[in-house]
Formats: C-alpha cells, structure tokens, sequence
C-alpha cells in the first residue's frame, strides 16, 4: 500500500503540469479509476487460476480415461481368448461321441470300504468323476461370469482325482478361470503345472501361450517372447500356435 500511495501521489503531482486533470467528468478520480482497474486485474487472475486447474483436472481425467480404456481392451483380448479355446475344444468334440473314462485313468489314492487293510488302490466312479468335471467345466461360461467358484471347482476337482486323465484338463481350466479374473500369479502357476504334469497333453500349447500373454501384460516382453517361440517351434500345428505368431509379430512391430 505504501508503493501505491506514493505512485498515486506521484501522478497527481505530475498530471495537472502535464495539462491532464486530476478529476474526469463525472467526479470519478484517478485513484478510483486505478482500483476499479485492479479489481478487474485480480478477477482476471482469479479466473486464469480456475481455468489452469480445469486443465488438471481434465488431464487428469482423461489420463484415468485411458487407463480404463487399456483394461477393458485387456480384458476383451482375455475374453476372446477364452471363447477360441472354447471353441476350440467344441470343434475337436464335434463329429464324435466323447470318450468314455476308462476305469483304470480315475483311480484315488486311498482304501475302498471293501478291502480295508490291503494296499489296492481305491476306484472313483467314472460317471462321478465325468460329472463333477462337467459341473465344474459348466461354470466357466462367459455369460454366466462364475468365476471365481469354477476356480474352486476345479481346484477341489483336483484334490480329489490328481491323477484322473482328466487332470490335465481341469488344470487347463483352472488357469482360465484365474486368468479370466486376472489373477495372473496364480494363472500362470497352474498353466505351468499342467506343463510340468502333463507334457503330452494338447492343453500344453494353451498353456504355453497363456503363460507369455501374462509375461506380456506384465511386462516381460522377453519372457514372453520365449514362450510364445516354444508355442511356434513345439507345436506348430496347434490352434495356439497361429495365436503366438499373431504375438511375436506384434513384439517385433513394437521394438
């Protein structure tokens, strides 16, 4: 205030031998005229401030927006995967009638109520052992989104018949059903038992391919361009294996 006052006093003194007076028409001095124009100076200031914390916030948003954006594509690439492996399984089903469960593929470990105190293994029903695969396999349906409790399913599929010929596949599952969810560190671990399990089973190129989408999504781009090659150069034949060169080619691209 003391810097005004002193450079008011300083025009008034200088205006008048200038041949400007100090008053204009109307009585409005130029002290009065200097305030209105400060006041209009600190509104414009005000306004500049909320139009540069708009743009924050905007950004803000937008950067939000994108990120939303990344995991819906995420998840839609997920999906799609999922619906091919479906589809997959249906085309190779189709045409024939499903194999039966072979008595000796569904045997527990354990001692039937029969033959309590011997050492013969006990025998799962394999109608049971078919049904409760297929219950578990039912939950995973997209439009049903079940799942977490076909996690579970499969899980406790497993406990219950580790050694069934169906293992492989509930394992497969088992994956999809994390993966699906993005619960990848457990995806991943039971894609990469069904590989260590079962090496001769046709879910192995799957599984392999799942493990380098994951890699992929987390940022290991050279993890995941090794298990995509395995894909290619194990199985090339396989439905995955179309899939992994789709990848590798996208990696390339993104160097």
């Amino acid at each position: 205030m003391c810097q005004r006052a002193v450079l008011m006093a300083s025009l008034l003194a200088v205006l008048p031998s200038a041949g400007f007076p100090a008053t204009r028409s109307g009585g409005v001095t130029l002290e009065q005229r200097m305030e209105r124009m400060e006041r209009r100076a600190v509104h414009i200031t005000e306004l500049t401030l909320t139009v540069d914390a708009l743009r924050q916030e905007n950004g803000r948003l937008r950067g939000e927006m994108e990120h939303l954006q990344h995991e819906l594509q995420q998840l839609r690439r997920r999906q799609r995967d999922l619906y091919l492996d479906i589809d997959q399984r249906l085309s190779n089903m189709r045409g024939r009638p499903p194999a039966p469960v072979a008595t000796s593929d569904v045997k527990e470990k354990g001692t039937p109520a029969g033959n309590a105190g011997t050492d013969e293994p006990a025998v799962a029903d394999p109608q049971q052992v078919q049904a409760k695969y297929q219950a578990a396999y039912a939950l995973l349906n997209p439009r049903d989104r079940r799942y977490t409790e076909a996690a579970a399913a499969f899980t406790e599929f497993l406990k219950k018949y580790p050694d069934v010929s169906l293992a492989a596949n509930a394992r497969y599952w088992l994956g999809e059903a994390y993966y699906v969810s993005q619960k990848n560190a457990e995806a991943k671990a039971a894609f990469q038992t069904l590989i260590d399990k079962h090496p001769d089973s046709a879910k192995v190129p799957g599984a392999l391919y799942k493990i380098g989408r994951i890699l992929a999504a987390e940022g290991d781009t050279e993890g995941a361009r090794k298990a995509f090659g395995q894909v290619v150069a194990h199985h090339p034949d396989s439905p995955a294996a179309n899939l992994a060169r789709e990848q590798l080619e996208r990696i390339a691209t993104h160097k």
